[in-house]
């Protein structure tokens, strides 16, 4: 479990994580920066994780947003410059896809042509 310390100064707030970034520290410290960013008050929010030693997928999932909205993040130590590696880096969305080039647009017309033949009713012995 982590522990959350907080340094509320006139131009920073800080909010330091000390620990696995898990559980009920990620609603508080998620609180907590929502707050900060309602100031109306104008200082830097800036997250620690320089103590930080691991989080789960909340925790990694806040930190990335919080990275993405433009917070500064922290990080003094190796380990911490890892993690903020892996929340500053865009997430993958898979494996790419390989496209079937288009076909000419001959082709296509004539598979056009050949799908409109096959929707008109036979013209039977009228």
């Amino acid at each position: 479990m982590s522990t959350i310390q907080t340094y509320d100064g006139a131009d920073e707030f800080r909010i330091e994580i000390v620990g696995r970034f898990q559980g009920q520290s990620v609603d508080d410290v998620a609180r907590m920066w929502r707050t900060a960013l309602r100031e109306t008050r104008p200082r830097k929010c800036i997250i620690d994780i320089s103590r930080i030693n691991g989080y789960d997928v909340a925790g990694c999932r806040l930190l990335r947003d919080m990275y993405h909205h433009g917070t500064q993040i922290a990080a003094g130590t190796p380990q911490s410059l890892v993690y903020l590696s892996e929340i500053s880096t865009p997430r993958r969305r898979g494996p790419a896809l390989v496209r079937e080039r288009p076909a000419p647009a001959r082709e296509r017309m004539d598979e056009a042509v050949a799908n409109a033949a096959r929707l008109r009713p036979a013209s039977g012995g009228r």
